[in-house]
């Protein structure tokens, strides 16, 4: 992921990466996203031009659906 990127959903510098391959389903907020030490579970928001590939993939069915809640 784009160093500029990660420091807007304010991320730490160490490698970060989106799996195009799968997509993650789970409840908001849950054991999978937890809040920041204010409160808010919100980073950020990832910019389109790094995400259309994902929603083009999802749209094609192309991307395999893990359930990581329950």
């Amino acid at each position: 992921m784009p160093a500029i990127v990660k420091r807007d959903l304010g991320l730490d510098r160490e490698r970060s990466w989106i799996v195009t391959s799968e997509i993650n389903r789970f409840h908001w907020v849950g054991p999978d996203v937890r809040p920041l030490e204010h409160g808010d579970p919100i980073y950020g928001a990832i910019p389109d031009w790094l995400l259309k590939p994902v929603r083009e993939r999802l749209a094609a069915g192309r991307l395999k659906v893990t359930n990581r809640t329950g």
